[in-house]
């Protein structure tokens, strides 16, 4: 079998997998999400869409968080990260707040930030420094990235939000690292 046939395959079997996944997912008696924020970026209307998960109303301690593409440009479906995607712009790391039902979540492409994620009754809130805006609801995240080859890579993130304090619109730009 050739190489490129192997690939063919191996890309059925994992989308296959996915969308099974979800569906699977989506059956879990008590399973639910709640969205936190996207990023969007320059290259297509695709976005990648953050998104809180609860078991039984209550967040997932094991997943508080999921990620994943909404391809606008097409139909609109879902589709996981893939590996480089996680861990070169759209993946993070997160751990449980200082308070009860908060995480502190640092996405990959905007390693210098860290985001506040609070529950608050129905919804949850996100928040992070953006400029001068201590504290700053984000409004809005969105990747500038140029092809090197077939690959995107990633210049700068903008940033923007609304300011807790003042109700000022705030923004920042952070470079890629």
């Amino acid at each position: 079998m050739s190489k490129v046939l192997q690939a063919w395959l191996a890309m059925v079997c994992l989308a296959g997998t996915s969308y099974a996944q979800e569906r699977a997912q989506a059956a879990v008696p008590g399973l639910t999400t709640v969205p936190l924020f996207a990023i969007s970026w320059n290259l297509t209307s695709n976005y990648v869409q953050y998104d809180a998960k609860l078991t039984d109303g209550k967040v997932d301690p094991r997943e508080p968080v999921k990620a994943y593409w909404i391809m606008k440009q097409t139909d609109g479906h879902r589709e996981d990260l893939t590996l480089v995607e996680r861990l070169k712009g759209y993946g993070f790391s997160i751990r449980p707040g200082s308070q009860p039902d908060t995480f502190d979540m640092v996405v990959v492409s905007v390693k210098k930030k860290t985001l506040h994620i609070a529950r608050n009754g129905d919804h949850f809130e996100v928040t992070l420094n953006i400029g001068n805006c201590e504290t700053a609801r984000l409004t809005q995240a969105h990747v500038q990235a140029h092809k090197w080859g077939p690959l995107p890579v990633g210049e700068f993130v903008d940033l923007t939000g609304t300011d807790l304090k003042t109700g000022d619109e705030c923004h920042e730009r952070v470079m890629h690292e």
